[in-house]
């Protein structure tokens, strides 16, 4: 079993009726189903739908390149299932993001799943093998980031700082990659993880909408967390957030605002990841 410094052993959320069906699977798979119910796209605007696949032709994996997968209810290493293209993408993020917030190599990454059996419902992307559920990533035996924001948000206020600091720089990391990316803010179903798919940027890294709720409150929770300024979380690209967001690229040496094209919307999430070095 893995063991964390400074870290309830479990926290489990409630799980839905489908969740606990499919605990009846009896495998690590079936298990890692009561991780991934209620992960649904964070936009408003048009996208595929997911589709359901076997197990039989998704590639089965340990680890995520040297890292061990950790299955954060039993605690223990397990087998995940992936889209062999889903999987390389979650390897090329997890390089990006140690470049560019300094952070040491894991040895550990924790999730609540990747692929389950869709069944005849097939209304999420891990029933693809192309989602991802992450909570924590390790090192040591100690905790570099967690997405446990259901343990994180008691702590005292400094410590609650640091992890929320680190939270932030780690969404923005993955929202460069992907553009269906669901932190705490989105719902208390995302309270222990964030959840992560490609069915809307496919093989691309990530373009912003102004319309994706899921992305427009990443901004704003980055703004109020990375860059000390202060936005109301609503979810909308308001005029507050457009010109915070502005202040942010200017400040960093891009021209031009979120909405401007792809290359303000990935300057500034390259620029909001990195700055985890500067503040902690």
């Amino acid at each position: 079993m893995a063991c964390l410094v400074g870290l309830p052993t479990l926290v489990i959320m409630p799980l839905s009726r489908r969740s606990l069906l499919r605990l009846g699977v009896g495998t690590a798979t079936g298990l890692a189903a009561a991780g991934v119910a209620g992960c649904a796209p964070g936009t408003d605007e048009p996208t595929p739908d997911p589709t359901c696949v076997s197990r039989s032709s998704l590639s089965g994996h340990r680890s995520l390149g040297d890292a061990d997968l950790i299955y954060d209810i039993s605690q223990n290493r397990n087998t995940f299932w992936f889209d062999d293209g889903f999987y390389g993408q979650l390897g090329r993020w997890l390089d990006d993001y140690r470049e560019l917030t300094g952070a040491a190599k894991p040895d550990q990454v924790w999730t609540y799943g990747s692929w389950l059996d869709g069944g005849p419902d097939c209304d999420s992307w891990h029933d693809a093998g192309r989602a991802f559920d992450l909570s924590r990533l390790v090192r040591n035996g100690e905790v570099q980031v967690s997405a446990r924001y259901d343990i994180w948000k008691d702590y005292a206020e400094d410590r609650r700082r640091r992890f929320r600091t680190r939270y932030w720089a780690l969404a923005a990391s993955l929202h460069l990659h992907f553009a269906y990316v669901l932190t705490y803010l989105y719902n208390p179903t995302h309270h222990n993880h964030i959840h992560i798919d490609n069915g809307r940027s496919g093989e691309q890294l990530s373009t912003f909408s102004t319309r994706s709720t899921a992305q427009v409150q990443a901004v704003q929770g980055m703004l109020n967390h990375i860059w000390d300024r202060p936005v109301e979380i609503t979810g909308d690209f308001d005029r507050a957030t457009a010109k915070a967001a502005r202040s942010v690229l200017e400040q960093t040496g891009t021209d031009g605002g979120l909405d401007d094209g792809v290359d303000q919307w990935r300057a500034f999430l390259r620029a909001t990841a990195a700055r985890r070095i500067k503040r902690h």
